[in-house]
């Protein structure tokens, strides 16, 4: 059926389109339309005779379901009576109905983020927690631990262990904080989100509600599956488990927010929970070479626990082999990109139809310099650029105030920093300061209000490293140095994530090391095009800016050329995943895979020698491309280097694996 399909559909595509009774799962590899399949097949379920109120089509945002559904709707109106929304929307309708029977309240009061964090503050305070020891976890590291644990189906001891082991010391406590937090709830008719789907699931288990559920939903729809989490894939299982017609739609090869609570599994599982499942491979790319999908093949063929598939170009030109580009350091390959996104806008190749990739964002920080000090627009995807972060503007508060200490703007910040210090008792000082004939002037005034207030030893030792670092002697780059290291019991103090921040800080020294003076650096961290003065420009001649992303946040995303940062042992993999589990590698495995897929026409991936950790250590190449069966095309004036790659030395430290969750 669906025959005006016919012309817009492959084989397979039109095989997983027809799938009509029992479970399928659909294997959609990257560029492969996907999003076609759910839209034309909710059209041919229509067709058959099936009651659109009758289909449910779970995916993981609303908008996603919106636009699949309107599409469908364009063929057949009826496809706008489907029932489409989140995970988190269909367990809210449901709790509505059933509630009762799992002890809910009639009236659901739901919970946002903002007062989840709140209550779960307000509970650490009022056990003691929170005062009694500053390193305590703030209240949205408390949110992120407990959900963490509860979508993950692991102990908050466990969850610490793996992913904020500085603060490991605190499990039973938080474990205390998390039953208080329940009970908060219970007593106040609350649910959070993890509640919905924990109070769904349930709900779910009465086999009685499940029986009406199936026969108002005869047909389930799950879109990204791979992205769903242990509850979610309960959910689907006994949603579908009476009458069986589910459909899956992901690819487990893109399988990348563990650190959100995704289980791969459940995607790898599916044809053992339903046995006669029916697998279907979407194999034919619309967006890529034939040479860059030739590298996805080798690199899908390296993983372990995976559905095996070869990818094959829709498109005629087999296009350039992917390049691996070998540099120096960090400094020369951002001099390159910047050269080759230039040369490329000459091509005529927009700027917007480009895109910079990388593992974490510190990663991108001496990108950002040049292309700020090119005058290249760019919008950073997936955290802050670097120098508007707060612990980067912390340490730079520091850095201006010493070349100009009439800077009162810096010296409010550095003075609210420390404790004890308000914005009133820091405007005083700065104010006294601003006052000062020289540096060493407005450095005797913190001599001054040093002594007899209880912030006293605190601005002593503010002093005595701002006067080491005025030293004439003093470079740059030790003078951020000395003010990183003045810095960091601030930093831990601030910061529960502050292992992830530090590496923007370490990042960030290396850059240092270039300059002279410290009012070049200070320039060149500052120059960007500022957003209203393009504003005024026409709006349809005005170009976007150069995409700089988290490979996480580039997922779904395409671009005519993709250039991917970081090709090295421990920053892909990451090396908080090095001498992990083989799970962990394997999903930095499927995020090397997600980026290179990224790239329709050219692809680069760049690796420099140089270490983060010093002049004297050096990287590897990684692992993902370190191997005989990857064939890629090498560049590099100086390939000798290659040699050295075997005298890597690295801190087995977290490198902010998680960075997207930061909140900066």
């Amino acid at each position: 059926m669906v025959s005006m399909s016919d012309k817009l559909l492959n084989s397979s595509q039109r095989e997983a389109v027809e799938a009509i009774k029992g479970p399928v799962l659909v294997i959609a590899g990257p560029g492969s339309g996907k999003t076609r399949v759910i839209e034309y097949r909710v059209l041919n379920l229509i067709e058959h005779g099936i009651k659109p109120e009758s289909i449910l089509l779970l995916t993981f945002t609303r908008r996603a379901a919106a636009e699949m559904l309107n599409r469908a709707a364009e063929h057949d109106p009826r496809a706008r009576k489907v029932d489409g929304g989140t995970f988190h929307s269909f367990a809210y309708k449901l709790l509505k109905q059933y509630g009762a029977q799992v002890g809910l309240p009639k009236n659901l009061m739901i919970l946002d983020e903002d007062d989840a964090q709140e209550a779960l503050g307000r509970i650490a305070t009022k056990l003691g927690f929170a005062e009694g020891d500053k390193r305590f976890p703030k209240k949205n590291t408390l949110r992120s631990v407990l959900s963490a644990s509860i979508n993950k189906n692991r102990s908050i001891e466990s969850i610490l262990e793996k992913e904020y082991e500085h603060l490991s010391q605190f499990a039973g406590d938080i474990e205390k904080v998390g039953k208080n937090y329940a009970e908060y709830k219970k007593e106040n008719g609350y649910l959070d989100y993890d509640d919905l789907l924990s109070y769904a699931r349930e709900v779910l288990k009465n086999e009685q509600i499940r029986n009406i559920l199936s026969r108002k939903y005869e047909f389930v729809m799950v879109d990204e599956y791979q992205d769903t989490n242990k509850l979610q894939g309960d959910i689907t299982y006994l949603l579908a488990s009476g009458h069986r017609n589910v459909m899956v739609v992901g690819d487990d090869a893109q399988s990348i927010y563990g650190f959100r609570g995704a289980y791969h599994e459940n995607i790898m599982s599916f044809p053992e929970q339903f046995k006669d499942c029916k697998v279907v491979k979407l194999e034919s790319n619309y967006r890529s070479t034939q040479a860059i999908l030739d590298l996805s093949n080798a690199v899908l063929d390296n993983m372990e626990n995976k559905f095996k598939k070869v990818l094959t170009a829709a498109r005629e030109n087999a296009g350039e082999k992917p390049t691996i580009m070998y540099f120096g350091d960090a400094e020369e390959e951002a001099g390159w990109v910047k050269e080759k996104i230039q040369e490329n806008i000459l091509n005529g190749i927009p700027i917007a139809h480009q895109a910079v990739l990388f593992r974490s964002s510190y990663i991108s920080i001496q990108l950002q310099a040049e292309m700020a000090r090119a005058g290249i627009p760019f919008k950073v995807f997936g955290g802050l650029k670097f120098y508007e972060t707060a612990h980067v503007k912390d340490v730079l508060a520091h850095l201006k105030v010493l070349a100009n200490f009439k800077d009162e703007l810096s010296w409010s910040r550095v003075f609210t920093l420390l404790p004890g210090v308000g914005a009133k008792t820091a405007e005083t000082i700065a104010s006294r300061i601003h006052r000062a004939g020289d540096l060493k002037s407005a450095l005797d005034v913190l001599g001054e209000f040093g002594e007899g207030y209880k912030y006293s030893e605190h601005l002593v030792e503010l002093k005595e490293t701002l006067m080491k670092a005025f030293g004439a002697k003093v470079s740059v780059g030790e003078k951020f140095g000395m003010v990183v290291d003045y810095y960091m019991p601030i930093l831990k103090d601030k910061f529960d994530e502050w292992p992830n921040r530090l590496n923007d800080l370490e990042a960030l020294r290396k850059i240092t090391y270039n300059y002279t003076n410290l009012e070049d650096l200070l320039a060149d961290l500052a120059i960007e095009i500022p957003d209203d003065e393009q504003k005024g420009k026409d709006a349809e001649k005005e170009e976007k800016p150069l995409t700089l992303s988290t490979i996480h946040s580039a997922k779904g995303l395409e671009w005519d050329v993709v250039f991917l940062l970081g090709v090295a042992e421990g920053t892909l993999p990451s090396k908080m995943a090095l001498g992990k589990s083989g799970e962990e590698i394997e999903e930095e495995h499927r995020l090397f895979y997600v980026a290179i897929t990224r790239a329709r026409n050219k692809l680069y991936l760049l690796f420099h020698l140089a270490g983060d950790m010093g002049p004297m250590t050096f990287n590897r190449l990684s692992r993902f491309v370190d191997d005989p069966s990857v064939l890629l095309s090498v560049e590099h004036k100086d390939l000798s280097m290659m040699g050295a790659k075997d005298k890597t030395t690295y801190d087995d430290e977290n490198d902010g694996i998680e960075e997207e969750s930061v909140d900066y």
